[in-house]
């Protein structure tokens, strides 16, 4: 019961927060669900545009960086269309969840890179052997997604597609703002853990309708970050001290926090 007596706040809404809940009170803690983004898809032409792209250009790989934008695109068009478009290539996912999302729709996954981020993604391609520069890959994603893979994929040679499938948008207060909001004033809030450079934002945009002039959060809390672009948002918002995990997962982010609380 490493976590007896101990609250982690985690920036996800109470249902994709079910598992991460489940771990922390089988560890004896609480766990506080703060959802702070909604998905907003981008409508069925995106999921045309990508599924065209695909058949037009014929990539040797398409990765999907997070479990999201399989979801999105499934909203968007038909299981077979996709499911017959994505037999022509490699598919890529980023972290388990992601993989696990693409086969429970019948999605085959090729590759998983062993670091979840986009930079593992790089690597991935580098390291397999199979020559990249030249291959063609496509990436549906966030439309606030930042540009590190593209760019970093272009330099080695590759020819890159994103196709935008959705953008996110700060979501309402929910009743679990005001709890955490409380509890984090008392100093109470044993570890606030941010999944996502996303999230970042729009978890100072609600503090500051709820709780304004609220003490710098690593003042009052430990902030663990999911992975290094999340770590530079905090960065960005004067988050001095922040912890960041080495496997980017919410089950990483959580061994972390059990560490150091």
């Amino acid at each position: 019961m490493i976590l007896k007596g101990k609250t982690v706040a985690i920036t996800r809404s109470e249902r994709d927060a079910e598992e991460f809940s489940r771990l922390v009170a089988a560890e004896g803690g609480k766990a506080i669900a703060l959802p702070t983004i909604e998905i907003v898809p981008a409508g069925r032409q995106a999921a045309r545009e990508f599924l065209d792209k695909l058949h037009d250009k014929k990539h040797d790989y398409c990765a999907f960086m997070s479990s999201q934008a399989v979801s999105v695109l499934f909203e968007l068009a038909s299981k077979s269309e996709i499911i017959s478009a994505l037999e022509s290539t490699a598919v890529i996912a980023v972290g388990p969840k992601t993989r696990q999302s693409l086969e429970e729709r019948g999605i085959s996954v090729r590759l998983m890179p062993e670091k979840f981020s986009s930079a593992g993604l790089v690597e991935l391609l580098l390291l397999s052997g199979a020559k990249p520069a030249g291959k063609k890959i496509i990436i549906p994603r966030s439309g606030a997604a930042n540009e590190f893979a593209t760019e970093a994929l272009t330099k080695i040679g590759m020819q890159v597609d994103e196709v935008s499938l959705y953008s996110v948008r700060t979501c309402a207060p929910s009743s679990a703002w005001g709890e955490f909001s409380a509890l984090l004033l008392q100093k109470k809030v044993d570890a606030v853990i941010f999944t996502s450079a996303s999230s970042v934002g729009s978890f100072f945009e609600i503090m500051a309708k709820i709780s304004p002039g609220h003490p710098r959060l690593d003042s009052v809390t430990r902030v663990v970050s999911i992975g290094p672009f999340t770590s530079k948002e905090l960065r960005g918002r004067g988050i001095i001290k922040c912890f960041e995990v080495k496997e980017h997962t919410v089950k990483g982010a959580l061994e972390l926090a059990k560490n150091i609380v």
